[in-house]
């Protein structure tokens, strides 16, 4: 194999853990990176790769379009991973995606937690301008939070209203996962703050593409990319909390500390994800 080509998000594969998968492969690594799900679907489908790194929404879609293979021809055993973020609706027995790290949408801006916004409703009012996520299917579930509430209805997000335009230039608020906010928290000057009556989780999986070319490599990668040291770092320098628990040795007591990347469990237990079977207009569009 003169290249091993894997699929994934800005960020989340380092250096050093390049070297380690190399290492394991016996190959070099290409790594492709997309800023989107949509994107991130066409470059699966129209292009090889051998493993892709995917969030939720993008899994169905992905199973919709035959662009996803079974786990089980590269890994025979289950991998790593704890109970809470396996069988949930986009791939029930977990075939086709597992999880290694999430994420939750968050309020974000300059200033003291008393100058940034601390839940959903006071967004509802329409008197505080922000940036919305960029992603098509989680602006179209917070726009139906803000209209009935959180956690919306499948009828609330089916019927949202279309997109708003673009927001204001002098919005200091945005509204975006923790793993990005929390950049900017890190620059300096910025609060994140995740409304304690739950929010969206954004899910991110290891899968097989269709054209995948050498299973067995994969399985080899996957090994690697799960053992506890490798994939509590990873997901740490990535600002991600890691799915499986015994990855956490590996994770920076801070991190671990910080109840925007790792909320505690009452909080967990009130988000939702952003349901892409809710909404059949974009069921191909994240």
């Amino acid at each position: 194999m003169p290249q091993f080509r894997i699929l994934s998000p800005a960020r989340l594969l380092p250096p050093w853990l390049l070297d380690t998968l190399r290492s394991s492969v016996g190959a070099e690594i290409a790594v492709q990176t997309y800023a989107g799900e949509e994107e991130s679907r066409s470059l699966l489908a129209g292009h090889a790769f051998e493993l892709a790194a995917l969030p939720d929404t993008a899994i169905l879609p992905s199973l919709r379009e035959n662009l996803l293979l079974p786990l089980a021809g590269a890994v025979s055993d289950p991998l790593p991973g704890e109970p809470e973020f396996l069988h949930h609706y986009f791939d029930p027995a977990n075939r086709f995606a597992w999880p290694f790290g999430f994420t939750l949408l968050a309020i974000g801006g300059p200033g003291t937690p008393a100058e940034v916004p601390g839940h959903w409703k006071d967004l509802a009012s329409g008197r505080i301008p922000f940036r919305p996520p960029d992603s098509r299917i989680v602006s179209r579930c917070l726009r139906a939070a803000l209209a009935t509430g959180f956690p919306p209805s499948p009828a609330a997000v089916a019927q949202a209203g279309p997109e708003s335009g673009p927001a204001p230039g002098d919005a200091r608020i945005e509204v975006d996962f923790v793993q990005q906010l929390e950049i900017r928290r890190r620059a300096g000057g910025w609060t994140v703050r995740v409304p304690s009556e739950g929010s969206w989780i954004r899910l991110f999986h290891w899968t097989l593409p269709r054209g995948c070319a050498d299973a067995k490599a994969a399985g080899a990668v996957l090994q690697a990319l799960y053992r506890p040291d490798n994939l509590g770092r990873a997901t740490a320098e990535a600002m991600l909390a890691v799915t499986a628990r015994e990855a956490r040795q590996a994770v920076p007591a801070e991190l671990l500390r910080n109840p925007e990347i790792y909320p505690p469990q009452s909080l967990l237990d009130l988000c939702v994800f952003a349901r892409v079977d809710w909404l059949a207009p974009l069921a191909g569009a994240a």
